[in-house]
């Protein structure tokens, strides 16, 4: 095992409201809260954890992040795959329709842009089972079969599980350092028609980070302009999208020449207003 540290992108990918956010700060600064926040476009936090037992034990860097799972939203979360090393997958127990999404939604994503990476399957929200908890640990286990990856349940509000979640990716990804990963063809299925303006926020979003060079650069302005203007990610409206415009061109107004301010500007109002397609 090398004796270096070994940096590593790792992603929480699931629907909105499984509780990817909650886990992240559970592990990290081992708190909890019921307020439900909404990922807007993707936030990274870093950890570093210790893997392995003495004398063959490897400093991970964790760069984790926390993906927005609202569904429309394809670019901003196709554009943070991209380079992962490993992967939670995160459904919520309480929930069917987000483990069935899951499996044909953020699995195929992965697969397709960067391979079967080392992942971990994380059935959270434990805690709220009464009698379905056998049934829940049975189907976990079934997941565990099908895919041959760690599968687990886990409570972010009591940090059942978390940290060992975590740690059993970290051990996974150290083990697989340097093995060649072989991207898997499968097509993404088609998803129920996304709103208009939720397209719109999308390729703003996208856009944005492209022009500033990298979505890690680019999405923290993001998420402040887009909080500023009140752009809600799950329902966005009109005047709130374009009040974001106007507040990232102003950001621009830092890196980018007048004349590639307004052509950014007519892009993406185009887009807002339907003359050019998203």
């Amino acid at each position: 095992m090398p004796d270096e540290a070994m940096k590593a992108k790792i992603l929480l990918l699931g629907d909105g409201g499984v509780g990817k956010t909650s886990l992240i700060r559970r592990f990290v600064v081992d708190q909890f809260s019921d307020d439900y926040i909404t990922t807007i476009g993707t936030k990274v936090t870093k950890k570093d954890v210790i893997v392995g037992r003495p004398p063959n034990t490897v400093d991970v860097i964790m760069q984790i992040w926390d993906v927005l799972g609202q569904k429309g939203y394809g670019g901003v979360q196709e554009t943070a795959v991209k380079g992962a090393q490993g992967v939670l997958f995160v459904h919520d127990l309480t929930r069917e329709d987000s483990r069935r999404s899951m499996e044909e939604y953020w699995m195929p994503m992965v697969w397709r842009l960067v391979g079967r990476v080392p992942m971990v399957i994380v059935g959270n929200k434990v805690d709220l089972l009464e009698d379905e908890r056998v049934a829940a640990h049975e189907y976990t286990y079934y997941l565990h079969e099908k895919y041959d990856a760690p599968a687990v349940m886990t409570s972010a509000k009591t940090g059942v599980n978390v940290e060992s979640s975590f740690r059993t990716l970290g051990e996974l990804m150290v083990e697989a350092a340097g093995i060649p990963i072989e991207r898997i063809a499968l097509v993404t299925p088609p998803q129920e028609p996304v709103d208009r303006l939720i397209r719109v926020a999308d390729k703003i979003m996208t856009d944005f980070c492209y022009q500033l060079g990298s979505v890690e650069a680019g999405m923290p302005v993001v998420k402040r302009q887009f909080e500023r203007a009140g752009v809600d990610v799950r329902a966005p409206t009109l005047s709130s999208l374009q009040k974001a415009i106007e507040y990232l061109g102003v950001v621009e107004k830092d890196f980018k020449t007048e004349s590639e301010i307004a052509e950014n500007w007519r892009r993406r109002v185009g887009w807002l207003e339907g003359r050019e397609a998203v």
